[in-house]
């Protein structure tokens, strides 16, 4: 385990490194919104300079959310950009869209139109025995909220990604190393004998991490990409409203029981930022991917193993702990047989049939 204290000391090392744009997506509640408190703190007590922008659907959370942080880190500029269904790809383009419009403002104004931090956190898990529920874009709700929007998110903000000098991390809090079935002729699951909760957790995992590989090795010392299982958190997610009466109901009576075992609100917070650290850095040189040790500038902890098993690889599976998970097993045959590209047409397919207007039948 990665110690509490190495963690806080890197997110001030960041902080203090130069002045950050981060967009956080799912961030009115949760994992998100402990993460952005985490930032607002760390940053009020060294940061240079901080823009934020938080995505959702709440605009009542964000505005406590936004409060609260102002009164630890005064000089942030905290902005709420209003979602109604992530799940929807032209939602997520129209979100963007905004974003991208205050960004090109504040540089027309001079200032520096770029995002260094994307954290992607929304979501909704399907209980084992639910049914597959699509959007009208035709992409199940689920698997569209644990992957296909979020990589909509990165696709779409690139340019702004691309433009950071720290670079760019982009973070995807899910289940980092939870592998298990991958069908290749049916990743979207339609099928309805493959379609369930643990499948699609897999799919989103498998294809999650194949896209970005891809993408890193597009943009070479440009991107890094962090997968995370946060493990237990106890968050307002176990109440969601589309759950059944009788989960939420159990839930309530095993929150008592199960809080030993989690993760606080402020360590989960400070553990997500951590990501976004020179620990984790992009894919650089060819020759360099294999290297060992660490230089000054990494702390204590060195530079991370990558999802194909190579120090500073550029993309990353890590645990609640801040260790990364060992992944390479899990994908040697699937590399082989040539998953990554498979993954990386499909989900672009989706996007240009439905940013077209059609409905995916993929």
């Amino acid at each position: 385990m990665v110690q509490l204290e190495v963690v806080r000391s890197a997110n001030a090392t960041l902080v203090k490194s130069q002045p950050l744009v981060a967009v956080f997506v799912g961030g009115t509640s949760g994992i998100g919104e402990f993460t952005i408190r985490a930032l607002a703190a760390t940053h009020g007590k060294e940061g240079k300079g901080l823009r934020l922008y938080i995505v959702g659907r709440n605009s009542s959370a964000a505005e406590k959310t936004i409060s609260e942080c102002k009164s630890v880190c005064p000089e942030g500029d905290f902005r709420f950009v209003k979602a109604n269904d992530l799940a929807l790809l032209n939602d997520v383009d129209r979100v963007c869209d905004e974003i991208i419009r205050i960004e090109e403002g504040i540089k027309a104004d001079g200032g520096s139109a770029r995002v260094d931090l994307l954290n992607l956190s929304q979501h909704y898990f399907p209980l084992t025995f639910e049914p597959r529920s699509d959007t009208k874009e035709g992409l199940d709700n689920s698997l569209s909220l644990l992957y296909y929007s979020r990589m909509r998110f990165v696709i779409k903000l690139l340019p702004l990604l691309l433009a950071s000098q720290l670079p760019a991390h982009i973070v995807s809090v899910f289940a980092a190393g939870k592998e298990s079935n991958i069908f290749p002729e049916d990743l979207s699951l339609r099928d309805p004998k493959h379609y369930g909760f643990a499948n699609a957790r897999s799919h989103a995992v498998h294809m999650k991490t194949l896209f970005m590989e891809t993408l890193v090795e597009k943009h070479r010392g440009r991107l890094s990409f962090i997968h995370v299982f946060p493990g237990l958190v106890i968050t307002e997610a176990f109440n969601d409203g589309r759950l059944p009466t009788w989960f939420r109901l159990v839930w309530r009576v095993a929150t008592p029981i199960a809080r030993p075992f989690s993760l606080s609100g402020q360590e989960i917070g400070d553990r997500v930022l951590f990501l976004a650290t020179p620990r984790f850095p992009p894919r650089q040189a060819l020759d360099d991917t294999k290297r060992e040790g660490s230089s000054a500038t990494e702390g204590d902890v060195g530079i991370a193993t990558g999802t194909d098993g190579n120090r500073g690889s550029g993309a990353y599976a890590v645990g609640s702990d801040g260790e990364t998970v060992s992944t390479e097993k899990a994908y040697m045959k699937v590399r082989q047989e040539g998953l990554a590209e498979k993954v990386w047409s499909h989900t672009m397919k989706a996007f240009e049939e439905i940013e077209a207007g059609k409905t995916f039948t993929g």
